[in-house]
């Protein structure tokens, strides 16, 4: 067979940027040469290899013809890596290939990574799996990029051949490479953990002046492949933040990032691997990226390693202009629903923002909580407020977003030694000055250069720059809010040390600042009323992030509380100075039930709950997308239509999708993005009935792994529960789902407590006469009120679950 096509590929030539060569490729293709199908696996376990390997010589041993004549198989191993740098190799290789057959039998780093690469080139993917080989299958289920691919099963060598053979024609296609986002050049895939290195690391890119988008596993449990190679190839630059293999949850965070990185090398991307080490037991990166992962033990070190790609992508950015597509798009290509987190679209957001009542209620300083379930559009609303009030020179904006890593070392460090009467004035003292020391911070970084035009706006602003540094050290000035709010508490930790047992206001004082308060308090009314500031706001999202789902320490709920009562405080001081001040505080409903069910905080403050119940509104959120992306602006039936078969087995199409979401903005855009990923992927210029069937499938075992991981965060015993529930019937009696919740392994004690939590989540409902279900989410997940005036009912399984789970009815 010759090795020189008529017409050669791209990915045949070397690379103008290798990671691993810090530049252009320094490799020679002279000596490679093509093969039909490359076959990657792990070398364990050996009985595995071993049947791949059969499988390969098989191949290449039968007269298998394909259209440049006899076929040709070739392994890993066949490459010839002796003496040489082993991935340059495997990445030359999988440049001459037709296809990758990569083994997925089991979870292996090099393998993940290597899937990765080849994507990133354009080399179609078949994963291979011995099935009757489980060990890591739950693994790849979390992770959940694969299988979207559509599996080669095998148990023999013969059985692979033959697939192979069949599979080789059979090729996934992804759809064209979007152009670069040239307003946010990064793409970062945050770790499932909130340690010391993901607040240095955010706040180091932040510091960097680059705006960024982001993957949060804490946000949204699976990255699908179609938004893993829509968000690298739209990049300049990629950064991975890998956990120390000790870890819980490492493996799959760890090798998530492996594919994406991978993918973005492939794709000529700047990537910063960077690897956390915890111990010196922890084992050595993998031997394909070895030599470019970047590993640090001391948090501190990170904006160093990020600066060579801050450099680079800043170069990029000046010298680089937008190129097109090759090809023009399609309509169903045109349409981008935007992505499925908030935090990164806050500049597209405001082209199609849907402004509900309970936004405008907030937007009106008219409520000082908005709540919701995560993925109902608290976020949203955050930097909807914003954008609405920050660009008024009248109104000082000031938006916070923690982290619960800072809060959680705080009650563990400090908190559980007091007595609760003075953990309450601590708290509350706390968010006083961490408040006041944040507004001064956007006094003088933000404001300063405007007092200049004014004489006494000056002189305000310079007592506010003086007092301001009294108070500050130079670790609590670095990075953003959350590294800053992390120098604070570690300042009061060691401060508990020294002051025992702080009994009186004085002793509680001096715990968490040195000196009186009320300099710094006097300095920013002055300055508010000198530049006749009428509104500050205060939006704070973010607080209860990583709480356990109804596990709220009474600790958690001391620090809302304090809060409030922190900015109940600010509000009567501000307003005595002539600024209106506004608090809005975004929280989950199960945390906002704590504070109602206290009766000294009972009417205090006045909350917006998100519910989304109406399905115009979701017509709406989806309208305004279409018509940003495609430019065709119509009412919602008539581009619906356009796009979308209009019935899906008898029943009209979005109201097919919207019965099979748990009814929340992000739900029904990952389930309509769903769609369309799986039409485009089929070349139709249309989602067809079909597409929408099959993204149900996919879009069903996400919610079924999102929901696995929330109960795994309340206990690690409660992970499997909903795995009882499969092939059941998806309508059962109370002693049915009695009986399953035992089967799953679930202590009698708490068996009451999971059911809760069943349908708390919406996982369970209530089946009541006749045939109408009912979900907790259509009561603001209070159930009490869900379950009144229904002494009989039958529970049912939502149909989110059902297609993951094999439910049927009766």
């Amino acid at each position: 067979m010759s090795n020189t096509p008529t017409s050669v590929p791209v990915i045949t030539r070397p690379p103008s940027l290798c990671e691993y060569a810090n530049g252009p490729c320094d490799q020679t293709f002279n000596d490679a040469s093509y093969c039909d199908a490359l076959l990657l696996y792990p070398s364990e376990p050996e009985i595995i290899a071993h049947t791949i390997e059969d499988a390969a010589k098989l191949l290449q041993s039968t007269a298998t013809y394909g259209l440049r004549g006899p076929l040709h198989f070739r392994t890993w191993k066949d490459i010839g890596i002796s003496g040489q740098i082993i991935f340059c190799r495997i990445c030359k290789a999988m440049r001459f290939a037709t296809v990758i057959a990569a083994d997925v039998t089991t979870l292996n780093f090099n393998v993940m990574f290597e899937i990765g690469y080849a994507l990133g080139l354009g080399v179609p993917v078949l994963p291979i799996r011995d099935t009757s080989y489980i060990e890591d299958s739950k693994l790849f289920g979390q992770i959940g990029m694969i299988d979207v691919l559509g599996y080669i099963d095998f148990a023999n060598s013969a059985g692979l051949a033959e697939s192979l053979t069949r599979r080789l024609n059979q090729q996934p296609v992804f759809p064209q490479p979007p152009p670069i986002n040239r307003e946010q050049p990064l793409f970062i895939m945050k770790s499932h953990i909130q340690s010391e290195g993901s607040v240095r690391l955010m706040s180091a890119v932040k510091k960097s002046g680059l705006r960024f988008r982001s993957f949060d596993p804490r946000e949204s449990a699976r990255l699908s492949l179609h938004e893993a190679f829509k968000q690298v190839h739209s990049s300049l630059g990629v950064i991975v933040h890998l956990v120390a293999p000790s870890r819980t949850g490492s493996v799959v965070n760890n090798s998530r990032c492996a594919l994406v990185a991978g993918m973005a090398m492939a794709a000529g991307k700047r990537v910063l691997m960077l690897q956390e080490v915890g111990t010196k037991s922890d084992q050595a990166p993998p031997i394909d990226y070895r030599d470019v992962i970047r590993t640090y033990s001391n948090a501190k070190t990170i904006s160093d390693l990020m600066i060579p790609l801050v450099k680079n992508v800043v170069g990029e950015l000046q010298g680089s202009r937008f190129v097109p597509t090759a090809l023009p798009l399609t309509p169903l290509e045109k349409i981008d629903l935007g992505d499925l987190a908030a935090e990164n679209e806050i500049v597209s957001l405001r082209s199609y923002f849907v402004p509900t009542a309970q936004f405008n209620e907030a937007k009106r300083g008219h409520a000082r909580l908005v709540i919701g379930r995560k993925g109902a559009g608290k976020t949203a609303i955050f930097y909807g407020i914003r954008s609405t009030h920050k660009p008024a020179w009248s109104n000082v904006v000031l938006d916070l977003k923690p982290e619960g890593h800072q809060f959680t070392k705080l009650r563990e460090a400090v908190l559980q030694k007091l007595t609760p009467g003075v953990q309450q004035h601590v708290l509350t003292a706390f968010w006083n000055y961490i408040l006041l020391m944040e507004l001064a911070h956007k006094i003088v970084h933000e404001e300063s250069s405007r007092s200049y035009r004014d004489k006494l706006l000056r002189q305000a602003c310079e007592r506010v720059e003086s007092v301001y540094a009294t108070y500050r050290t130079g670790e609590t000035e670095q990075g953003d809010f959350s590294e800053r709010l992390l120098a604070l508490v570690d300042e009061i930790v060691e401060r508990s040390k020294v002051i025992k047992n702080p009994g009186n206001t004085e002793a509680i004082t001096q715990l968490v600042y040195t000196r009186d308060i009320r300099e710094l308090s006097d300095a920013l009314g002055e300055y508010l009323g000198t530049a006749r500031k009428e509104h500050v706001w205060l939006l704070l999202d973010n607080l209860d992030k990583g709480w356990p789902i109804l596990e709220a320490k009474p600790a958690d709920v001391l620090l809302v509380k304090s809060l409030l009562e922190a900015t109940r405080k600010l509000q009567r001081q501000f307003e005595r100075r002539g600024a209106e001040f506004h608090a809005v505080v975004f929280l989950r409903n199960d945390i906002y039930d704590h504070l109602i069910l206290d009766p000294a905080d009972r009417g205090k403050d006045n909350p917006v709950v998100l519910d989304w119940n109406d399905p115009e509104v979701f017509k709406e959120i989806i309208r305004r997308r279409i018509a940003s992306s495609t430019g065709l602006d119509a009412k919602f039936e008539e581009l619906w239509l356009f796009f979308f078969a209009s019935h899906v087995r008898g029943q009209e199409s979005f109201s097919y999708i919207l019965d099979r979401t748990l009814s929340r903005p992000r739900e029904v855009l990952r389930f309509v993005r769903d769609s369309i990923d799986v039409a485009v992927n089929r070349g139709h210029d249309t989602v067809r009935e079909e597409d929408i069937f099959k993204a149900e499938a996919s879009y069903s075992d996400d919610a079924l792994v999102d929901l696995t991981l929330e109960l795994k965060d309340i206990s690690p015993a409660f992970s499997n529960i909903p795995y009882a529930f499969i092939s059941t019937s998806f309508t059962l009696s109370a002693t049915d789902v009695e009986g399953l919740i035992a089967s799953a392994g679930v202590d009698s004690a708490d068996k009451d407590k999971v059911l809760e939590l069943l349908l708390w989540f919406g996982f369970l409902g209530l089946n009541v006469y006749p045939d109408e279900e009912r979900y907790a989410y259509q009561y603001q997940h209070n159930l009490q009120k869900m379950r009144s005036g229904n002494p009989s009912f039958a529970y049912c399984i939502h149909p989110a679950f059902r297609r993951a789970l094999g439910s049927a009815d009766n």
